[in-house]
């Protein structure tokens, strides 16, 4: 869960961030402290997510400190336990940490903050360049206020699933008509900006009414999962799909011009084919239309129509 780049943007809203801060400050102030952090353990080091206001305070917000360094935090969040380092300069395990060596400090207390399904999201922690002596009532405190922004972690993790929900199709779990047409908006701008191709495909199964009243309506459910796990399977990192509604798809894919939408397609048709095979389901296939944008023409509403002129052409023109 902590490298979910949706969740670790939402830790970083302005709201959240404003609430986190006013903490930060607040614990620096009630532990007489020179310094406060939020620390955040991400792939490339540990980030200073929050840091208190204090012109003693020798970090600010944004620093990243290397995975190897042998900082407090790194402890903390390999322990997942309490630290509390009273007098640190006289503990040779903190020979080599900077934070003591090089910044002065001689005293941490921190706790691990953790994501709702118990991985590691980072510390909370106080630091001091002097000698420190809390009592249990301090060290119950940051643990308090740790659990808070746990409990902020959950509500961020809870409106990220709903979120995600509510752009899936319930039957294919791919994205929904709102949701791949409000994201295809962004793709195409970056589209744009890159001096890209862009292009919107509009797929629709053929006779699948007849599929659906011959075998009925559980295998036709079957043979729009199985389109739609074929899309997915043929599609890169960058690319879009989602169900339009009934059995109609689209896909939003950039690239150069010419003919490699159509072997995009024929990969597409050879997954779906094998997908139906394995399910012992009827043979269905597709047909499809697709539009590019340019320079001068970067309307999605008239594009996806374009396609689906496209597609309706196709379809007639199949023997």
């Amino acid at each position: 869960m902590d490298t979910d780049p949706e969740l670790l943007e939402q830790t970083k809203s302005q709201e959240t961030l404003a609430k986190w801060q006013k903490t930060i400050d607040l614990m620096a102030r009630v532990f007489n402290a020179p310094a406060g952090f939020i620390v955040q353990a991400q792939q490339d080091g540990y980030s200073v997510l929050v840091a208190n206001r204090n012109e003693k305070n020798p970090y600010s917000a944004g620093g990243v400190i290397p995975l190897d360094t042998n900082i407090f935090c790194k402890k903390v969040v390999l322990d997942n336990a309490t630290l509390y380092e009273r007098h640190a300069s006289t503990n040779q395990r903190w020979d080599t940490n900077p934070e003591v060596s090089e910044d002065g400090f001689e005293s941490y207390l921190g706790v691990p903050i953790r994501w709702p399904d118990g991985s590691a999201f980072g510390t909370l922690c106080v630091m001091d360049f002097k000698i420190t002596a809390y009592d249990i009532n301090l060290q119950e405190l940051i643990e308090h206020l740790r659990d808070m922004l746990e409990d902020d972690l959950i509500l961020i993790h809870r409106f990220s699933q709903m979120r995600h929900i509510a752009m899936l199709d319930p039957l294919t779990n791919i994205y929904n008509r709102r949701a791949v047409v409000t994201l295809a908006e962004h793709k195409r701008d970056i589209a744009l900006k890159m001096h890209m191709y862009f292009y919107c495909i509009f797929i629709d199964l053929n006779e699948f009414k007849a599929v659906n009243d011959q075998y009925g309506h559980p295998v036709g459910d079957k043979v729009l999962n199985g389109l739609a796990t074929a899309i997915k399977a043929v599609s890169r990192d960058d690319d879009l799909a989602g169900r339009m509604g009934g059995d109609e798809f689209l896909m939003f894919v950039q690239g150069p011009s010419g003919d490699w939408v159509n072997d995009l397609m024929q990969r597409l048709t050879a997954e779906f084919e094998q997908l139906l095979l394995a399910q012992n389901l009827p043979n269905v296939v597709f047909s499809y239309g697709h539009a590019m944008t340019d320079d001068k023409f970067f309307d999605l509403q008239q594009l996806i129509s374009l396609a689906d002129q496209a597609m309706y052409q196709a379809k007639t023109e199949k023997p």
